[in-house]
């Protein structure tokens, strides 16, 4: 088999990420940015805040809209994100309202709070979810950290704690906001201004969530010029007019996200598909590997000898390998949800075609995965992330696509399953891409397949970051420890067998 980029992961992620590091939302009626991906302008935001009235009482309407584009490998890729609030003057947030357009249908998040709780209902895909958090007065909207500074200036050396929603986690998360200094700061067009530095760290139930960490450059009104987060490789927007963030400067029209985000190897790995055992060197800027790349039955790590460093074993493993788990497996994992909809009419028809008169349950995942891997024959990157029924229907996509159909359709005959993401060595770029497969629970183990390389048996350069059941109401949550590495990784592999 030639082993291509056609499995490579989506370019949601980017938006997944985006939100955390905008120069969005700072009080003024209407604002523009610019966004800039490893030196490309990829996109742009729109931001502008509108006073309402409600039985008498004033509020503001804080909407935010996102647009970005570009390229994998043929095919052009355009995600939207739309989110708002209705909020107090102070900015007590009273309702949010969030929508990702990544495929053909509109993904929305939406809740209000009543008596300290913000129910999340998770809308558009057919299945709904909903979630409780606890939502006290001091919470802010997805733009605290802008609001904050326009509302009151920083000065050097000051710090300042906020609580914030993150809508990629749907979750509040603490915000740790540190002026430092004045720096000289290139802005859009060439022009250089003096403006405060703040930094801003993002921690979550005490632990540090360093892929929302972005630096700030504000000016002495507390707006917001430049942002710069290291995600994805380098995401930096600027604030400008209204045609400098809509007209393209031609640094994007070429910008392939696929090639962009490769983890290029010295030396290509040979028939990387037979590969069954293979030791690989990992580097991880910043950051521990072992506590970022997850052990299993697949994969196993010790540290390395220096800091940021680790040897990660990975080897092929199937259903009767290894030690058994238990009898069950929780039911996220067999029930339907807003992106793997195992009870939609066409999945289940789909499944039942697929299976034929199979009873076994690796033999019924065996039928799904090869059935996946042959009918979706129009293989594209132009999706973003596509709930399975979509998929049923158009039968095209890329790695998430293959991978939340295979989800949908074992759990339609009783298979419990979950997506993975994580990489996959490319032959055709020599290096790692990003990309998205399944794992079954059969015999009482957890057991690797993907339907985008045909694989029932996964080989070793299949090198998993995290799993998911995409239960609940942030489905682009699991893409995020793909920020976590992108740009800062470095894999080699040392021994192939």
């Amino acid at each position: 088999m030639n082993r291509t980029l056609r499995g490579a992961c989506p370019g949601v992620l980017l938006a997944a990420v985006a939100l955390a590091g905008t120069a969005a939302a700072a009080p003024t009626t209407d604002s523009w940015d610019a966004v800039y991906l490893a030196g490309s302008k990829v996109g742009h935001i729109h931001t502008f805040i509108e006073p309402v009235k409600d039985r008498g009482q004033d509020f503001l309407r804080v909407r935010f809209e996102m647009r970005l584009s570009y390229k994998r490998l043929d095919d052009a890729v355009t995600i939207r994100m739309e989110y708002g609030t209705i909020e107090t003057p102070e900015g007590e947030v009273i309702r949010l309202d969030t929508r990702t357009h990544a495929s053909d249908q509109e993904i929305r998040v939406h809740g209000d709070v009543v008596k300290g709780k913000m129910t999340l209902f998770l809308d558009g895909t057919g299945q709904r979810q909903q979630q409780t958090i606890d939502w006290g007065p001091d919470v802010r909207g997805p733009y605290a950290a802008e609001q904050s500074l326009a509302r009151k200036p920083m000065n050097p050396g000051e710090s300042r704690d906020l609580k914030m929603f993150m809508p990629d986690l749907n979750r509040v998360c603490d915000v740790k906001l540190t002026a430092k200094g004045l720096e000289e700061v290139k802005l859009g067009g060439g022009t250089s201004r003096n403006l405060l530095r703040v930094d801003q760290t993002t921690t979550l139930d005490g632990k540090a969530r360093s892929e929302f960490d972005v630096t700030l450059w504000v000016d002495t009104a507390g707006q917001v010029l430049k942002s710069k987060s290291d995600s994805l490789g380098g995401l930096v927007t600027f604030r400008t007019t209204k045609e400098g963030a809509l007209t393209p400067d031609g640094s994007g029209a070429s910008f392939d996200q696929l090639i962009h985000s490769v983890i290029k190897v010295t030396h290509k790995i040979p028939r990387p598909e037979t590969s069954r055992d293979v030791r690989y060197r990992v580097g991880l800027k910043g950051d521990d590997p072992t506590q970022v790349l997850p052990a299993d039955r697949r994969q196993s790590l010790t540290p390395g000898a220096a800091k940021g460093t680790a040897v990660l074993t990975v080897k092929t493993a199937g259903p009767n390998d290894g030690q058994p788990e238990s009898e069950q497996v929780d039911a996220v994992y067999t029930r339907p949800n807003a992106m793997v909809t195992s009870e939609d009419k066409q999945v289940v028809e789909l499944a039942r075609k697929a299976v034929g008169n199979a009873t076994d349950p690796w033999e019924k995942s065996k039928r799904i995965v090869h059935w996946v891997s042959q009918n979706l024959r129009d293989k594209n990157f132009a999706t973003g992330f596509a709930p399975a029924s979509e998929v049923a229907r158009n039968l095209s996509g890329d790695c998430t696509e293959h991978g939340v159909l295979v989800a949908a359709m074992c759990r339609a005959v009783d298979v419990p399953s979950r997506v993975v993401v994580g990489l996959v060595y490319a032959d055709r770029l020599g290096g790692f891409g990003y990309h998205l497969w399944n794992e079954v629970y059969v015999n009482r183990r957890w057991v690797a397949v993907d339907a985008s390389f045909d694989q029932d048996t996964v080989d070793a350069v299949h090198v998993k970051l995290a799993d998911a059941s995409l239960d609940g109401v942030s489905p682009f949550e699991m893409f995020l420890p793909i920020v976590r590495v992108l740009g800062k990784m470095t894999l080699e592999p040392v021994e192939i067998r």
